[in-house]
């Protein structure tokens, strides 16, 4: 879903958009003014448990011999005398925190888990310096914010079950001075959603065996 399409069938919900593509006018520009930050509201309420998620991966090798920074990437030397301290604010903007849950490590060829990690201060990663291995972190990441320039086709970081409640939080909230009881109406269809989502990702394997995540959403 884009940010137009988003406002669209928000504004259809407040009967404040008659016409099939995203009209914006004198009478609707008050909503259209108020629509990225209670969107950003939206956002943070679903993504609190369906997360965003950024990948990141560090190596360890020996074919380097200084840091090496790549997209989502770091590349760090074979040294046997450090403790490596990766903090990973520093690398990925976008971080929120770490799953303990989607750590995995590739060493000699085997690729699982990984189980003996640290982590410091809540972002900063702390790995042997002295042995070569590939760690890949799929992190919980801040949603992209919406604001005022935020382009009209630009794609929402959502799944589209999640992208589609939206429009219900956003006319809940919206159009509470106007007609309160269907305002109330959009909220409580949201929340009945909201759980039913809730309760779909609750049943859904951990991540542990051969289960493991390959996109950035559950």
């Amino acid at each position: 879903m884009t940010w137009s399409e988003l406002k669209l069938l928000t504004l259809q919900l407040m009967f404040s958009n008659e016409t099939a593509a995203l009209t914006e006018d004198d009478s609707n520009q008050e909503y259209l003014n108020a629509m990225p930050g209670v969107a950003n509201a939206g956002i943070s309420i679903i993504t609190a448990f369906l997360p965003v998620r950024g990948k990141f991966v560090i190596e360890i090798s020996a074919e380097v011999t200084e840091a090496v920074t790549g997209t989502q990437s770091l590349t760090l030397p074979l040294n046997a005398a450090v403790a490596y301290q990766i903090d990973l604010k520093d690398y990925c903007p976008d971080f929120r925190c770490i799953d303990a849950d989607e750590i995995y490590l590739d060493r000699d060829g085997a690729h699982g888990h990984m189980t003996d990690w640290r982590v410091e201060n809540g972002s900063v990663l702390v790995l042997d310096g002295g042995v070569a291995e590939t760690v890949t972190i799929w992190y919980e990441a801040y949603p992209e914010k919406l604001t005022a320039q935020t382009a009209a086709d630009a794609n929402l970081n959502l799944p589209r079950e999640a992208a589609e409640l939206l429009p219900l939080y956003m006319a809940g909230e919206l159009y509470k001075d106007d007609d309160l009881s269907m305002a109330a109406q959009y909220r409580n269809e949201f929340e009945d959603a909201l759980q039913k989502l809730r309760d779909a990702a609750e049943k859904r394997p951990a991540g542990s065996g051969n289960y493991q995540n390959t996109t950035g959403w559950w």
